[in-house]
């Protein structure tokens, strides 16, 4: 494929006095001069004078080593470092020839509005330019016709400002697009063929050529623009020099002849269907290049589609890999934690002291609550959050069941809401239920038949209010009150509220205990502080 290295890459990729770069750009100025040198010498002393046949101007064209040179750089290296040699010494040919300035630049830009065809179809085209395939042949063969036709737009400004016969500009303007399509055909396809392998390989190993970008539907419309406004340029000027031409005429002789006037406009003529083709082949290449694209734009769209497929589906596996991975470790998790609550149950067997009994049965009841979050996440699809009402039914059922043999029979109702937090807020409220759970079975209820506990949890504006309230005999307000209370439970409770960056407001007295936690969402639900 057609990858360019511009010379602005090159001046800001390496440094300014790279050996590289400097023996690149030795190399190029060289041909610069010594094409403008070859210009003047290969050009015949009347190439179009009255003597001038089709087949000299065919041979001035077909051995043009500046217009060879230009087209093999242009290939190999891209289009500015083929633009200005070519220009230059078009130039020097056109003022070498008689023509003024600003028509030696016309003149010298037909030259270079060919190599703007060929540039401008290489880089909306993924296809190779070395030739080694049938349909990179039959690309370059058509765009070789296209750009041989489109240069020779000039013929008819050298033809016009020389005030050459329209037999004379028909026969310049025939030769100039034939010879230059032969030599494009002839020589300059071969040495495509042969040479194009090595020097692209000599490129990657000197520089580090760089991906050619992709085309944009701007690129494709701003090109057709500009040769559009290129040829229009060229009909402009062909028009103007023949009105000049036929009023210096009259000037000059008042009694011109019909010959002249209708040799102008033969002159006319021949630029009126040479420009039309070119139109054409304008109007035609630009669809064929919009086509291209979207083709290609398609290609990528699908091709980056079965990327992100592919890349969604290794995702899915790899998530479904992780999700079996995570429910195998709470798992695992929630069993280590059941060995420890046995080996709690043996020692609690074995201890023969109440204190030490009762501090093994809380210690137990903690680390179930813990195991009861493990639980959940084993049994939910949803890591990431923990159901509130099903764990909290869990835990408040493990404590019922613990102390099921006791006197007073307790109802415990657990409203949550579906409220879901992550798993460890859900740690932290559980053991702040748990120690008020154990709490109110062992001394709220003593000497009672019945007796209730409800916790309640809603989601308020953006804060999580949690409720605990039993119908119990109370408690002495100063043990909540202390800033450092003698029972582990309340300071397990003090702690843990300070964990979820909570407010706790407590009110006890007979018949009803209340113990309100009210909580910022952004720390319960596990969002960044």
């Amino acid at each position: 494929m057609w990858k360019p290295v511009e010379l602005s890459y090159l001046v800001y990729r390496y440094k300014p006095f790279n050996p590289r770069v400097i023996l690149t750009i030795m190399i190029w100025i060289t041909l610069i001069f010594g094409g403008m040198w070859l210009s003047v010498n290969n050009l015949p002393d009347n190439w179009v004078g009255a003597g001038a046949d089709r087949t000299e101007i065919m041979e001035m064209f077909l051995i043009n080593p500046v217009f060879l040179i230009s087209m093999l750089l242009l290939f190999w290296v891209g289009f500015e470092w083929a633009f200005i040699p070519l220009f230059l010494s078009m130039f020097v040919i056109g003022l070498y020839s008689s023509l003024e300035p600003q028509w030696a630049i016309l003149f010298s830009l037909s030259f270079v509005f060919g190599l703007g065809i060929y540039s401008i179809v290489y880089n909306c085209i993924t296809i190779r330019y070395d030739l080694r395939s049938l349909s990179s042949i039959a690309v370059f063969v058509v765009t070789s016709f296209i750009a041989a036709t489109a240069s020779s737009l000039g013929a008819f400004i050298y033809s016009l400002s020389h005030e050459l016969s329209a037999n004379q500009t028909a026969t310049l303007w025939n030769g100039w697009w034939t010879g230059a399509f032969l030599q494009a055909v002839v020589i300059a396809g071969p040495l495509l063929f042969v040479g194009s392998s090595t020097i692209e390989k000599l490129k990657n190993k000197l520089f580090e050529v760089p991906e050619r970008p992709e085309v944009s539907i701007r690129w494709v419309y701003t090109a057709v623009i500009v040769v559009t406004a290129v040829i229009c340029i060229f009909i402009f000027s062909g028009d103007y020099l023949g009105k000049e031409q036929v009023a210096e005429q009259l000037i000059k002789n008042p009694m011109v002849s019909g010959d002249l006037i209708l040799s102008s406009l033969e002159s006319f003529e021949i630029i009126t269907y040479v420009s039309i083709w070119v139109i054409l082949c304008v109007g035609i290449g630009g669809i064929f290049l919009i086509g291209t694209w979207n083709k290609q734009l398609k290609e990528n769209v699908e091709e980056r589609t079965r990327s992100l497929k592919d890349a969604e589906e290794k995702i899915m596996a790899s998530l479904e890999e992780k999700e079996v991975l995570l429910k195998e470790i709470h798992h695992r998790v929630k069993n280590n934690l059941a060995v420890v609550t046995a080996l709690l149950d043996l020692q609690y067997m074995r201890a023969e002291e109440d204190k030490i009994r009762h501090i093994l049965s809380d210690s137990k009841s903690r680390i179930k609550s813990m195991a009861f979050v493990h639980e959940t996440l084993y049994q939910t699809e949803d890591f990431s959050k923990i159901d509130l009402q099903s764990y909290l039914d869990r835990l408040t059922e493990s404590v019922t069941t613990t102390f099921m043999g006791s006197r007073t029979a307790v109802d415990v109702n657990v409203l949550a809401n579906d409220n879901s937090i992550e798993m460890n807020k859900a740690i932290s409220i559980g053991l702040i239920v748990n120690e008020l759970l154990v709490n109110s079975f062992k001394h709220a209820f003593d000497d009672m038949d019945q007796g209730l506990v409800v916790l309640q949890i809603n989601q308020v504006s953006e804060h999580l209010e949690i409720s605990y309230a039993d119908n119990g005999s109370g408690f002495d307000m100063e043990v909540v009150q202390v800033e450092k209370p003698k029972s582990l439970g309340m300071t397990l409770i003090k702690t843990l509220t300070k964990q979820l960056n909570a407010e706790l407001k407590v009110t006890s007295r007979p018949g009803k205990t209340v113990f309100k936690f009210h909580a910022p969402l952004e720390n319960v639900m596990g969002e960044e502080e």
